[in-house]
């Protein structure tokens, strides 16, 4: 998403947008993930202030009985831009535009909310119970006969009652 702030005539306001952010699927591959940015701005003393808030839904995998799994999430973002000589950037959060220059790229700051607001483990539900290891059974919808196997390190304890 890209801004052209000579557009940004008036000294607050907003605007909106999609964008598609490819994202490492936590499952696995990638993932095209549809967003909807919104972007609050405010301008005073040659800085302009911008508030992202990115919203997504990631479709993925449990990670324990890899049922499918719609994961909601919101993401957000702080920049401000100078204008100013040298165009290098002073920090992560601030950016100084050459004189020349007018569009201010916000794709870094949209992926990195998405990137921080996806959770490394997503679950169908909290108390999932996961597949048997023998069987491969959906322990969330049926049981099955299997026995678990015996840990051998706690062998040491059971021969102690």
């Amino acid at each position: 998403m890209k801004v052209d702030i000579r557009e940004l005539v008036e000294l607050s306001g907003s605007f909106e947008g999609d964008e598609t952010v490819v994202i490492e699927d936590p499952m696995g591959g990638e993932l095209a993930m549809p967003c909807r940015v919104r972007v609050d701005f405010r301008q005073g003393h040659g800085t302009i202030h911008f508030n992202g808030q990115v919203t997504a839904s990631l479709l993925t995998q449990c990670h324990r009985c890899l049922d499918p799994v719609r994961y909601d999430l919101v993401g957000d973002f702080e920049l401000m831009v100078r204008r100013g000589e040298h165009g290098a950037e002073e920090g992560e959060d601030v950016v100084t535009l050459p004189v020349h220059q007018y569009d201010v790229d916000l794709d870094p700051y949209v992926h990195e909310a998405v990137v921080l607001g996806t959770p490394m483990i997503v679950l169908c539900r909290d108390d999932c119970r996961g597949l048997c290891p023998t069987c491969g059974v959906n322990w969330n919808r049926e049981t099955c006969s299997c026995r678990p196997d015996a840990d051998p390190r706690w062998d040491a304890l059971r021969s102690k009652s």
